[in-house]
């Protein structure tokens, strides 16, 4: 089984620090302050927060730490106010569940924080707080960097990730948590194994373990999200916002809410001017959701199973938007006429890399050939996306 890293440094968090450091450095008396954590669930947030606590506790700033279930209730809260209002130095409440902070807890802390400075510190916004903006400071804990992405799954692989292996990790959206989950079902599977100081993936799918967690985020969210992102599915893996309010018969306006919380999930994100799911997989585990008979009727598209398979059309057009921005790289560069190995060496992938991105390119676009791959790209590169953001 890999190891827990929680143990090490936090790797890619280095501007999440910085900011936590300045805000408990400029906690006062007078009014209370609240450090608001902010992302999707397995974007860090819990280990963010005991991070506050440790770097509270040292470079001498002296906070007394206390954690959630000892002041979020109204009870609990009255309690610490008897205990700790007459400590010397700066407080610090840890709340991971902010929603169960019970409304009347945020005026003891207020009336607390008229003498002492005070902090809460939680893994989202503060509901049932009535504070002014100022005293919000919201820090939001974004996906980590692709180079950071690597450092932690070797760390907890134990070896470098082969390109294969990064590129199935595209999966867990730069989520630390979702990244751990993947690793862990990989090991149980035995779908990685070391080699020379590599962590090689032996077959890029998911495990069941992984499958189900995404499956679980489908339907932990709204009925209106979850819609939308079962819906989004069935266009294909990046694609325009009003491509997907048509299908739903709906304005783009009017999709905003379920929109912000299906972005708020990890399931879905964005590509410049494009929404995108971070890989084919995820995009086919929500689609799994959906009963056949309803994926089917949202993809029009779709050929009929009763059609006879015809060869492609001289003319046909490919459908660039079901790619991810990774394949519409690799297309451009193979309709340019490059070789496997001129596109690994731009594209800083192996050449075996490659080729499983042509597979998938030929698969999603109902391409037979490099060579009509590269009449398709010549004829259609004006349109909307068939062009790498690179």
């Amino acid at each position: 089984m890999f190891p827990r890293i929680a143990g090490h440094a936090l790797i890619g968090r280095d501007e999440e620090l910085t900011r936590i450091a300045a805000v408990l450095d400029g906690v006062r008396p007078g009014r209370l302050t609240v450090l608001a954590l902010e992302g999707p669930a397995g974007s860090g947030r819990t280990r963010l927060l005991d991070e506050t606590a440790r770097l509270a506790r040292a470079g001498g700033r002296g906070f007394t730490v206390l954690a959630e279930p000892e002041w979020a209730g109204a009870v609990g809260s009255r309690q610490v106010l008897r205990t700790v209002g007459d400590q010397p130095g700066p407080l610090l409440f840890l709340g991971d569940h902010p929603r169960r902070v019970d409304p009347r807890a945020w005026a003891v802390l207020d009336l607390l924080a008229e003498t002492t400075p005070t902090l809460v510190a939680l893994t989202g916004p503060a509901e049932g707080a009535r504070l002014r903006a100022a005293d919000v400071h919201r820090v939001q804990v974004s996906p980590l960097s692709p180079a950071a992405q690597a450092e932690f799954v070797a760390r907890l692989a134990g070896g470098r990730p082969d390109p294969l292996l990064m590129d199935l990790c595209r999966v867990a959206a730069g989520r630390p948590g979702a990244l751990r989950e993947l690793l862990a079902g990989l090991d149980e599977e035995g779908l990685v194994r070391l080699d020379g100081g590599w962590a090689v993936l032996r077959v890029s799918r998911l495990p069941r373990r992984t499958e189900a967690y995404l499956r679980g985020q489908v339907a932990s969210v709204s009925a209106p999200a979850r819609h939308l992102l079962q819906a989004a599915a069935t266009v294909g893996v990046s694609f325009p916002l009003v491509r997907l309010a048509r299908l739903m018969g709906v304005g783009p306006v009017t999709m905003l809410p379920a929109l912000e919380e299906a972005l708020e999930s990890g399931l879905l994100g964005g590509d410049g001017e494009l929404l995108a799911f971070g890989h084919d997989l995820v995009r086919a585990a929500v689609e799994s959701t959906l009963p056949r008979p309803v994926a089917a009727a949202l993809r029009p598209e779709a050929p009929r199973r009763s059609a006879p398979r015809r060869a492609p059309r001289r003319n046909a057009s490919a459908d660039w938007s079901r790619l991810s921005p990774r394949e519409r790289e690799v297309a451009e560069l193979a309709g340019q006429g490059l070789t496997n190995q001129q596109i690994a060496h731009r594209t800083n992938i192996s050449p075996h890399t490659v080729n499983f991105h042509l597979r998938q390119i030929f698969q999603k676009a109902g391409i037979g050939s490099r060579v009509e791959l590269a009449a398709q790209w010549g004829r259609h590169a004006h349109e909307p996306y068939p062009k790498s953001q690179s």
